[in-house]
């Protein structure tokens, strides 16, 4: 029987010799902590005062970070998720259709709660990132470490420039880390990044 894709990611990860330093930067540079990074920039530079800086990035992150979260911890607690990092592709689409739904809640709730626009912008961008991966999930695993670094690097470069430009020197970290900890491949790393840059880029710089 020819070995599914699950079978080469999981054989990639057993081989794999991590170190101290990759291990530091993916868990610093994960998706979650990269969103809270990017909304608060957003919110801060839009909101109208920090009061509603700080209102509006709560709720952001309470629909965008922790209940996709909280969807993760119950695929781990009955088995539809046999890691945090869900190695296994095919485990992958049934999650993020789900938070990708958690973040079209976000949406409607910031949209129609009046929040910043350049926010709400931010967040359809993501959502159209997470479908993207979704979809691509179906048939081929890619790097969200990578997709979601890369989509706010370009979304953060269509803010800022400079800012930008020193964000992408970051990309190369956690491909390394990723790739050392054996979680990816160099393909999946690649596709990561371009899916992100692309769906993030192109939504935000339409709509900003």
């Amino acid at each position: 029987m020819r070995p599914s894709s699950d079978d080469h990611d999981l054989a990639r990860l057993a081989e794999a010799r991590s170190t101290p330093v990759a291990r530091l930067i993916a868990g610093v540079l994960t998706p979650a902590n990269v969103v809270l990074a990017l909304t608060v920039y957003i919110a801060f530079k839009y909101a109208p005062s920090v009061v509603a800086a700080i209102s509006w990035w709560l709720v952001a992150v309470f629909l965008v970070v922790g209940i996709p979260y909280l969807i993760l911890l119950r695929a781990l607690r009955r088995g539809s998720a046999s890691d945090r990092q869900v190695v296994r592709r095919s485990q992958r689409p049934a999650l993020m259709a789900s938070a990708a739904a958690a973040v079209v809640l976000a949406l409607v709730v910031l949209y129609f709660g009046g929040a910043p626009r350049p926010l709400v912008w931010l967040i359809l961008a993501m959502t159209c990132g997470l479908v993207a991966m979704a979809i691509t999930s179906t048939v081929w695993k890619a790097s969200m470490h990578l997709a979601v670094a890369s989509g706010a690097v370009a979304v953060l470069a269509l803010e800022n420039r400079l800012a930008g430009a020193f964000a992408a020197l970051f990309l190369p970290l956690i491909a390394w880390a990723r790739w050392r900890e054996g979680r990816h491949s160099v393909s999946q790393l690649l596709g990561g990044a371009l899916i992100g840059a692309a769906a993030a880029g192109v939504v935000y710089g339409l709509l900003r």
